[in-house]
C-alpha cells in the first residue's frame, strides 16, 4: 500500500467519525499506530489535520482531530487519484482476462466451468458478453469442494479463481480431468 493510500485512509477516518485518539484513529482507518503517527505528524505539518480542545466531562480535558478545509481537499485530490489508478488496474486486468477468454475459445473449449466467486463469475460473463465471445458458462462453484460433484461431461474446461497452493491439482484429481482442462485465473 502506497503512502498515499495510507494518508486518504487516516483522512477518510477522520472525516467520518469524531476521533481523539491515535489508537481509535489507527482502529478506524486500519493502519498500524506506528503509521498513524507518522502520518498524522505530517497532516498536522501540512495544516491539513489540526487538533482542538474539547471536554468530555467536567474534571477531564480530551482532544479532537479533525479535518481543516486544506485537508479536506487533500483527501478529495487523494480520492480521485485512487479511483483513477483502480480504474487503470481495472482496465489492465480486463484485458489480460478478454485475451485469456478468447485463446481459450480459439483453442476449441466452448463450455466453461467456473470455479470462485460470484463477483469474478459475473465480470467473466459481462467480457465474454461485451466480446462476443463463443463461451458459455455452464456451471459455478464457489470452492473447488463442490466442483468435485459436478458430472466432468457438463463442460470443456475449468476455470479456476484460487490462490490456494496445489487447487489445479485438486480440481484436476476431484473431477478426474487431464491438466489441459483446467486453468487458474490467477
Amino acid at each position: 500500500m502506497r503512502h498515499t493510500e495510507k494518508t486518504f485512509q487516516v483522512l477518510d477516518a477522520l472525516d467520518r467519525e469524531e476521533i481523539s485518539t491515535q489508537r481509535q484513529l489507527a482502529d478506524n482507518s486500519g493502519i498500524s499506530l506506528g503509521q498513524v503517527n507518522y502520518i498524522l505528524k505530517s497532516l498536522l505539518d501540512k495544516g491539513f489535520v489540526k487538533i482542538s480542545n474539547f471536554r468530555h466531562s467536567q474534571n477531564k480535558i480530551g482532544y479532537i482531530y479533525f479535518l481543516t478545509p486544506k485537508g479536506i481537499e487533500e483527501k478529495s485530490k487523494l480520492a480521485v487519484k485512487f479511483v483513477l489508478r483502480k480504474l487503470k488496474e481495472y482496465e489492465f486486468l480486463r484485458g489480460m482476462l478478454t485475451e485469456r477468454l478468447i485463446n481459450i475459445e480459439k483453442e476449441g473449449y466452448k463450455r466453461v466451468l467456473f470455479i470462485g466467486p460470484l463477483m469474478v463469475r459475473e465480470f467473466i460473463e459481462n467480457i465474454i458478453e461485451e466480446k462476443g465471445i463463443g463461451l458459455v458458462l455452464t456451471s459455478h462453484c464457489e470452492d473447488t469442494v463442490s466442483a468435485g460433484l459436478l458430472e466432468k461431461d457438463t463442460f470443456d474446461i475449468a476455470l479456476l479463481f484460487d490462490e490456494k497452493p496445489n487447487a489445479e491439482k485438486r480440481v484436476r484429481r476431484d473431477l478426474e480431468i487431464p491438466e489441459a482442462r483446467v486453468m487458474n485465473l490467477l
